[in-house]
């Protein structure tokens, strides 16, 4: 039996206002192209399908597309929820996508209520295992809804641990186990493209909880594609684009999974091809235009390196390169003018100096015309 893993796909989000629809598309083909090269029985989503609570009806129709090809290739798919993923959202089409093998899982739920998904591929059976994002405040609720007769412990970590053992405790040895998991292992590598909150101390699963029993472990939630050390053979796929600067650098990638019954799993990690690049640039004007073909339709955050402030410099980058994002200045700064020294200064020259220091250049006899206009209507009204 065959699984591809993807994972944390922020479908909508814009980076500096710049919307990635198109990268996204780009992917999508690419991962269907994957899924069906390779002849997958299944894909594994491993939540954040989109990138906030409400997305758009651009980003929703990407997303139902997706689907809708790999129903038309005949490839089921399971989805978990993410904390960006609205759970009331994907749970008005769960009824409907179900009867269509694209089994969508919004919230956790018992092993009876949708917990575990048996899934058949000829005459191998898998029993796979889903945990979407849970939150804090309804850790209770869920505690009680997945065995209310026993005793949870009262931290987050030690609740999601056992929620982990309690879907689990279905594997055996004549299925293919897999679990499916939007949480965060402690010790795994972030990005900073994540949100802070969900990727603290108290939010930290041990990778020595996660079960024994599974073939593979599908994790979501992180963006840097990387591998756990675990009992069981467990990767974040990561997400398919680099999302903001933070994950400049990483090759992105799916993971495919041969797994059967009774023997360990065969893993490979596929790299994926398309969506832009991010880029931290740095240097003098002159050697960033001389460097400008180098950097192809790669976004770019971009460090002038000069003697002070430039005027309209950033609006010069960016007519060489157009994809600049970010644009700021490198300079020494000038000292810092003591206290007793300002208040002995005229208010005029403060603000001649002030504005040198801002915008590399003198202010204008215009500008201290109206400058010593409004001082003198202040002083006037407060005397």
């Amino acid at each position: 039996m065959r699984f591809l893993h993807t994972s944390d796909w922020h479908v909508g989000k814009t980076l500096r206002g710049r919307s990635r629809i198109d990268e996204h598309e780009a992917i999508r083909c690419e991962i269907v192209e994957i899924a069906v090269r390779e002849r997958v029985d299944c894909l594994l989503v491993s939540g954040d399908i989109f990138d906030s609570y409400a997305p758009s009806p651009e980003a929703e129709r990407l997303v139902y597309n997706f689907f809708a090809e790999l129903l038309a290739r005949k490839i089921p798919t399971v989805i978990i929820g993410g904390n960006h993923d609205h759970p009331r959202r994907l749970a008005a089409i769960r009824q409907l996508l179900d009867h269509l093998g694209i089994y969508m899982r919004p919230e956790p739920a018992a092993p009876s209520a949708g917990g575990i998904i048996d899934f058949r591929s000829g005459d191998e059976l898998a029993k796979i295992a889903v945990l979407p994002f849970v939150p804090e405040r309804k850790i209770v609720d869920v505690c009680q809804m997945m065995a209310p007769e026993e005793n949870w412990y009262a931290e987050y970590s030690d609740a999601v641990a056992r929620m982990l053992e309690k879907l689990s405790k279905g594997f055996s040895t004549k299925t293919v186990n897999i679990l499916v998991a939007h949480l965060y292992v402690h010790g795994s590598q972030t990005s900073g493209s994540e949100r802070e909150i969900h990727v603290a101390q108290p939010y930290a699963i041990s990778a020595q909880r996660l079960p024994a029993t599974a073939h593979y472990i599908a994790l979501g939630h992180l963006h840097r594609p990387q591998n756990i050390s675990a009992p069981s053979p467990c990767n974040y796929a990561g997400s398919p684009l680099q999302l903001d600067f933070g994950e400049q650098g990483q090759q992105k990638e799916v993971v495919l999974i041969d797994a059967h019954p009774g023997i360990p799993a065969q893993v490979q990690r596929i790299c994926l091809k398309a969506g832009r690049k991010l880029r931290d640039v740095t240097g003098t004007l002159e050697q960033i235009e001389a460097d400008a073909p180098s950097y192809g339709d790669d976004y770019l955050r971009i460090t002038v390196n000069t003697s002070g402030p430039v005027p309209g410099i950033a609006d010069r980058v960016r007519q060489s390169l157009p994809n600049a994002l970010d644009v700021r200045l490198d300079y020494p700064q000038a000292q810092i003018v003591s206290s007793s020294t300002r208040r002995q200064m005229p208010p005029e020259q403060l603000f001649k100096e002030f504005y040198q220091v801002q915008h590399g250049a003198p202010a204008s006899d215009a500008l201290l015309g109206a400058f010593r206009e409004l001082y003198d209507e202040v002083t006037v009204a407060t005397d």
